[in-house]
């Protein structure tokens, strides 16, 4: 249909001109009619046009419509009979569009075709000669338009084939932009962690599903009925719009793993820690930032979890142990058990001693640090309480203990964790001491306000190089494994990173023969408090 609306098109404008020249002809010189050839040529020229409308050009051959131009040309050549009028230069016509559509040879027929219509049809005045300059320039105008006309067609063509080549690849491209579009936001959302860009003017540019079920949104941004709020605690208190992750990542604001406690649609709260991330912008202007926000709330439980389980080990299991291996350390020597009654005893005590190296051991692996939250202990209550339970082992000992020093000494910490500091200082004391040694523990306040804890023994001491490797994990002194006293090595290592952990620091300074000395240093207000 295309092909046979560019006929019509040509066809039409060729047949307009030669009307227009027709009625100007009729108006200033009508006696042009009286010659027939001219009145054959117009007549030629108008059925041409008609046969142009009515023949179905989609179906016939491509080169069926050069009969048109043809015919065309014929049409000229009949006018040019006219004496006193030149219309010859209407050759124009099919020549261009021979050109535009056929080939050269296509091109060349024609001038050769309308060049024999010059010489049977136009008016024989003149002399050969001027008949053959006027045929020559014909020929070269009308070859020197057609190769002009031709060239320009085949660069057209060219050009367009180029830019449609272009255009695909342009759309090809387009659509493989597209489709990594389409994996990388299916990848995206496919991320148990919740990524949202937000601009600096606060405008939520993409998210992904992971952030849309957090902070309850549907997938074109907008706010749920239901959707979350942020607390700055468990059931603490609301943070403001202008506070809240987004707001403080589109101010620019940098944010490392930051905790957010978020209350969801569902009536649930979940524990958020939020980081930023600078993004660079397609443009000038705005600056973007990518928030990450991953959802801590399982491992949160499973620490809560872990602790509650070290608790148990801790309070219902060393405790008891303590308290029975002490008892039978007792037993054991009197001199007035009967029979088989020592053996047994003697059994019951290592597989106490097995016991709690187990308890330790659990211990060890559950948890070695501090945690949050830290509260207010008076650590002289914690070592009155670690003291109450190691007094049966004491006593059977006959080791002297005592506590001197202020009557409260309060620091910020973990109760727990610190009773597991003592705990094992007071072991080891304990089982390093002979019978009828001393142990002491002193609380004071430095002058640098700092809060220590010594816990002092007259035992056997170490040499400096096992003062060196005190810490280490397994580390046992040549003389404590030698004597056959249990332990496991690990204890030492425990209270550092305790001690640690509460922004304090540990000293330990031995002599063989004379005895330890182990002072712990603890700020009364945490590092962290205090910038607040």
């Amino acid at each position: 249909m295309v092909r046979t609306l560019s006929i019509w098109r040509w066809q039409l404008v060729f047949t307009g001109s030669t009307v227009a020249i027709v009625a100007m002809i009729t108006a200033f010189h009508p006696q042009t009619f009286a010659n027939r050839l001219v009145v054959a040529g117009v007549v030629l020229a108008i059925l041409t046009t008609l046969m142009t409308l009515a023949v179905p050009w989609h179906r016939l051959p491509r080169t069926a419509a050069v009969v048109i131009p043809l015919l065309d040309a014929l049409a000229v050549g009949l006018t040019t009979n006219a004496p006193d009028i030149r219309l010859g230069f209407l050759w124009v016509f099919p020549i261009v569009w021979l050109a535009t559509y056929f080939s050269m040879p296509w091109v060349l027929g024609g001038i050769a075709f309308i060049s024999a219509t010059l010489v049977l049809f136009s008016e024989q005045q003149g002399t050969p000669a001027d008949l053959l300059l006027r045929l020559l320039v014909l020929i070269i105008t009308l070859g020197f338009l057609g190769v002009t006309v031709r060239v320009g067609a085949q660069r057209s063509r060219a050009a367009r084939r180029l830019l449609q080549l272009r255009s695909e690849q342009v759309n090809r491209a387009a659509e493989r932009a597209e489709a990594n579009q389409r994996r990388v936001t299916q990848i995206i959302d496919g991320l148990t962690v919740a990524l949202v860009v937000v601009a600096g003017t606060g405008r939520v540019l993409q998210m992904n599903d992971a952030y849309r079920a957090l902070y309850g949104r549907d997938r074109f941004g907008a706010a749920l009925p239901s959707a979350a709020v942020e607390y700055d605690a468990r059931r603490g208190t609301a943070i403001p719009p202008a506070h809240t992750s987004l707001a403080r990542a589109a101010a620019g604001e940098t944010l490392r793993a930051e905790q957010v406690w978020l209350f969801d649609g569902a009536g649930q709260w979940r524990a958020l820690e939020v980081s930023t991330q600078p993004m660079a912008s397609a443009g000038e202007g705005e600056d973007l930032t990518l928030v990450i926000i991953d959802d801590v709330t399982a491992r949160l439980e499973a620490e809560e979890e872990r602790r509650a389980f070290t608790a148990v080990i801790s309070h219902e299991l060393r405790n008891p142990l303590t308290a029975i291996v002490g008892h039978v350390d007792l037993l054991r020597e009197r001199d007035d058990l009967p029979g088989r009654v020592p053996a047994q005893l003697e059994v019951v005590a290592h597989a106490g001693e097995r016991m709690q190296d187990l308890v330790e051991s659990i211990l060890t692996q559950t948890s070695t640090t501090a945690h949050e939250p830290f509260e207010s202990v008076d650590l002289r209550g914690v070592v009155e309480a670690s003291a109450a339970s190691y007094e049966p082992l004491l006593s059977g000992n006959r080791q002297e203990f005592t506590i001197e020093g202020a009557e409260s000494l309060v620091i910020s910490g973990d109760a727990f964790r610190l009773r597991q500091v003592l705990d094992n200082l007071l072991s080891n004391a304990a089982k390093y001491t002979p019978a009828g040694g001393r142990i002491k523990v002193d609380l004071d306040t430095v002058p640098d306000g700092q809060a220590e804890l010594t816990v002092v023994d007259d035992g056997a001491g170490m040499t400096k190089a096992d003062v060196h490797r005190v810490f280490e994990p397994y580390f046992r002194t040549d003389s404590a494994v030698s004597s056959g006293i249990s332990g496991t090595g690990l204890g030492m290592g425990i209270v550092r990173e305790i001690v640690a952990a509460h922004d304090g620091s540990i000293d330990v300074a031995s002599e063989i023969g004379v005895g330890t000395r182990v002072t712990l240093r603890f700020p009364q207000r945490r590092v962290k408090e205090t910038q607040v």
